[in-house]
C-alpha cells in the first residue's frame, strides 16, 4: 500500500509540475511584472466619469455614471467601445475589437471586414456602466524590455506615456497615463528564509516529536497557501470560474492537507498518514511555491495581501513545503513493514484455541 501511495505521490508531483499552475501563478492570466499602468489625468475632468488601471495595468476600467453615453477610440481613432445607460456595446467594425481580445494581439488575426472608416455596428456586450479592455497603449508590448530599463535596471523610470481619446457627444476627453518600470525586489532575503525553514522541519522530524512536527509543518502550510489564494482570489477583475481554474491545484493541495489534518487528529496514526502528508506536501510545494517564484522578485505581484505577506506565502510554501517533503520522505524509508500475523495466529485468533 505505502509502495501504491508513493507512486501516486510522485505523479501527482510531475502533473502538478508539468502543468501551468496559473494561480500565480497569474491568475486569469495577470502575473508579476515590474511595469506599473498609471492613470495621471482626464482631460477635461467630466463629473461620474473615472478610469483605473486593473489586473496589474492587463486592462483599463472604465465606469460612466454621467447618464449620457461615452465613446472609446480605438487604435485607428474608430468607435471602439460605448457604455452608458443602456449597456455596453461593441463596434464589431473596429479592428480594435480584434486586437484586444488577448494581451499580445496579431494583426493578421484582424477580420476582413473590419473597417475603422465603416460605420459602427454596435452589438451589446453587458449592462451597467462599466467596461474593461485590454489597452494595449497602456502595457509593455516588447518581449524584451526596453534598453532604458536593460541599462539601469535598478532605476525607477517611466517607460512609455500614453493617452486613450473618449468622446461624449461632441466633447474629446482625453485620458492620460504612464508606464513606470518599478524594479523588484531581492530575492535573496526569501530564498534564505525558505532554506532555514525546510533544515527546520528536517531537523525536528527526526526527534522524537516528530507525529507533531509533520502535522504543525503541514498545518502552517495549507493555512499559508489558503491565505495566498485569498489574496490571488481578489486581486484580478477574472471570472469565478476563471479564478477557481487558475487555483485548481492550489485548492487541491488546501484539501488534500486539510483532511489528511483531520485523518491524524482522528486515528492518531501518523505512520499511516505520513504518504498523504507528502501528496498534500508536493501539491502545495509546487502550486504555492514553485509556480510563484516571479513573486519573489517583482514589484508588482497579483493579490490584495500586503507584498511582504504574498512573499512570506510562497517562502513558507516553498521552505516548509520542501522540509515536508523529504521529512515524509525519510519516514516512509524508515518506518518497520507491518507483519501479516502468522498462519498458526490466524487460525487462534478465528477458532479460539491453537492448533494442536
Amino acid at each position: 500500500m505505502r509502495r501504491l501511495v508513493l507512486v501516486l505521490a510522485i505523479g501527482a508531483g510531475a502533473l502538478v509540475a508539468t502543468a501551468e499552475p496559473a494561480a500565480a501563478h497569474g491568475v486569469g492570466g495577470v502575473d508579476p511584472s515590474n511595469y506599473e499602468t498609471r492613470v495621471l489625468s482626464i482631460e477635461p475632468e467630466v463629473p461620474g466619469l473615472t478610469v483605473k488601471a486593473v489586473d496589474l495595468g492587463d486592462r483599463l476600467e472604465l465606469t460612466n455614471e454621467t447618464g449620457e453615453d461615452v465613446v472609446v477610440l480605438g487604435y485607428e481613432g474608430e468607435p471602439y467601445l460605448r457604455v452608458g445607460p443602456d449597456g455596453v456595446f461593441e463596434n464589431q467594425r473596429s479592428p480594435a475589437a480584434t486586437l484586444n481580445d488577448q494581451r499580445i494581439p496579431s494583426e493578421s488575426e484582424v477580420p476582413d471586414d473590419a473597417d475603422p472608416e465603416a460605420a459602427p455596428e454596435w452589438e451589446r456586450i453587458g449592462g451597467g456602466t462599466t467596461v474593461r479592455w485590454h489597452e494595449h497603449r497602456a502595457h509593455w508590448m516588447g518581449n524584451d524590455d526596453p534598453k532604458a530599463v536593460r541599462d539601469n535596471p535598478d532605476q525607477e523610470q517611466v517607460v512609455q506615456e500614453w493617452t486613450v481619446t473618449l468622446q461624449q457627444g461632441d466633447e474629446t476627453i482625453d485620458v492620460n497615463g504612464d508606464l513606470l518600470w518599478v524594479p523588484g525586489p531581492s530575492p535573496w532575503p526569501w530564498a534564505v528564509l525558505a532554506l532555514a525553514m525546510a533544515v527546520a522541519v528536517v531537523g525536528l522530524s527526526r526527534t522524537r516529536w516528530w507525529p507533531v512536527v509533520l502535522a504543525s509543518a503541514l498545518g502552517l502550510l495549507v493555512a499559508a497557501e489558503l491565505v495566498h489564494v485569498i489574496g490571488l482570489w481578489g486581486a484580478t477583475t477574472s471570472s469565478a470560474l476563471d479564478k477557481l481554474l487558475a487555483s485548481a491545484y492550489s485548492i487541491a493541495g488546501i484539501l488534500l492537507g486539510g483532511g489528511t489534518l483531520a485523518w491524524m487528529a482522528r486515528r492518531r496514526d501518523p505512520v499511516g498518514a505520513t504518504p498523504a502528508v507528502l501528496v498534500a506536501a508536493i501539491f502545495l510545494f509546487v502550486a504555492g511555491g514553485l509556480a510563484d517564484l516571479q513573486t519573489l522578485a517583482r514589484s508588482q505581484i497579483p493579490t490584495t495581501l500586503p507584498d511582504g505577506v504574498a512573499r512570506l506565502c510562497v517562502t513558507v510554501a516553498l521552505g516548509v513545503g520542501a522540509g515536508l517533503i523529504v521529512a515524509a520522505l525519510l519516514r516512509l524509508r524508515t518506518a518497520p513493514a507491518r507483519r501479516k500475523p502468522a498462519p498458526d495466529r490466524e487460525l487462534a485468533d478465528a477458532t479460539g484455541r491453537l492448533p494442536a
